[in-house]
C-alpha cells in the first residue's frame, strides 16, 4: 500500500472524533518531509476551514523518545483522537510496509481529505481493524520472536 493512501485511510476512521458536525465542510491536510531513502521524521496534520485558515490538530516526530508513544505523538487545540494517535503511530513505527513516492519528487509531502463518503469510510473501517489486528498479533508475539 501507499504511504499517502494509508494515512489518508488514518484520517478517514478518525474523521468523526475529529471533524465536528458544524465543520463538515472543512479539509484535513497532512503534511511531512519525505528525503529519498531515509525514514520520515515529522508529520503534522492540521484542519483546514472554509476560509482556508489552518489549525494543528496534532503532530508526529519520530525523534521523540522511543519508549513512549506520547512524547512522539501530540494533539493541540483541543483535538483528540485514540484512533489517529493510533493508525499514525502504527504507519510512522512501519515505515517500510508503505510505498513511498518517487525518488527525485518534491521533498515535500501533502495529502489533502476532504468529507469521506461511505465508501472511503468503510476502506477505512476495514483498515482501522487491520492496524488493530496487527498490533494484537505484534502484543502477543515474544520479542525473540519477531526478530
Amino acid at each position: 500500500m501507499e504511504f499517502e493512501k494509508a494515512i489518508a485511510l488514518a484520517v478517514v476512521s478518525s474523521w468523526d472524533e475529529l471533524v465536528k458536525a458544524n465543520d463538515a465542510q472543512c479539509t484535513v491536510r497532512i503534511e511531512y518531509r519525505d528525503i529519498s531513502g531515509a525514514s520520515l521524521e515529522w508529520l503534522k496534520v492540521w484542519m483546514v476551514n472554509q476560509n482556508g485558515h489552518w489549525v494543528l490538530v496534532c503532530n508526529y516526530s519520530t525523534r521523540g523518545s522511543h519508549s513512549s508513544q506520547d512524547l512522539r505523538f501530540r494533539f493541540a487545540n483541543s483535538y483528540q483522537s485514540a484512533t489517529l494517535a493510533q493508525s499514525l503511530d502504527f504507519i510512522m513505527q512501519n515505515q517500510l510496509r508503505f510505498k513511498r513516492r518517487a525518488a527525485g519528487s518534491s521533498m515535500k509531502g501533502m495529502v489533502e481529505i476532504s468529507l469521506p463518503n461511505a465508501e472511503e469510510r468503510a476502506n477505512a473501517d476495514i483498515w482501522k481493524k487491520a492496524v488493530t489486528d496487527d498490533l494484537a498479533r505484534e502484543k502477543s508475539t515474544p520479542y525473540s520472536k519477531r526478530n
